[in-house]
């Protein structure tokens, strides 16, 4: 196994070796070197902030010429012991990588996902989705809602909307707090998914 520097601990053999590709595909695509010492403030996301059992392991920064930008490898300790009815105690870790932006602007506090279904309906009830008046496709795709629908319509402008329209994936998160941005997919660590990831992290960066 070759030296990674993350805690491998109590992880399964697939997720060890997951982790290791993972890590050498970022440096040899994005000239990514050992983790840095910047502090995200993740528990100010509602992400992440009812998550007493995650820690930030290591902060990878993805070169980008205006923003900073970074992966962040967060390590989920899931652990069961069942009380009643026997069975066996769960208790492992698992990855998880989301990407981070520090922007030049502020966006309020705003969430954005791809819409369901589900989000029309309640809209039809309790509007409270933010909408863009100018970009019907953004609105149609995206379900956006926001502490401050002024700063939020100003600082999502159509470049920006542009950018995440172009990810592709389906389950693709948002969150923002100010001038911090946080996305992922909530998903378990893959290899490509990573890669792909710091792609559209540096492709949103460019335009926010």
């Amino acid at each position: 196994m070759e030296d990674i520097p993350f805690e491998t601990a109590g992880l399964v053999a697939d997720d060890v070796r997951a982790l290791e590709l993972t890590y050498n595909e970022l440096k040899k695509k994005f000239n990514i070197g050992l983790p840095c010492n910047v502090h995200l403030p993740v528990k100010k996301f509602d992400l992440f902030s009812n998550n007493p059992d995650l820690v930030v392991d290591g902060v990878l920064p993805i070169p980008h010429p205006v923003n900073n930008c970074y992966l962040a490898f967060m390590r989920i300790h899931i652990y069961y012991n069942p009380v009643r009815g026997g069975g066996e105690t769960v208790d492992y870790y698992r990855y998880q990588v989301w990407g981070f932006i520090q922007s030049k602007k502020n966006y309020g506090r705003a969430l954005l996902r791809r819409e369901t279904f589900a989000d029309k309906l309640m809209g039809l009830i309790h509007p409270v989705e933010l909408k863009f008046p100018d970009d019907q496709p953004f609105n149609h795709k995206f379900y956006v809602v926001s502490n401050d629908s002024e700063k939020t319509l100003l600082a999502m402008n159509y470049n920006f909307r542009n950018a995440v329209m172009d990810i592709a994936s389906e389950n693709i998160i948002i969150e923002i707090t100010d001038d911090l941005l946080v996305m992922g997919d909530n998903c378990w660590l893959q290899p490509d998914e990573v890669i792909t990831l710091a792609e559209n992290v540096l492709k949103v960066a460019s335009n926010c």
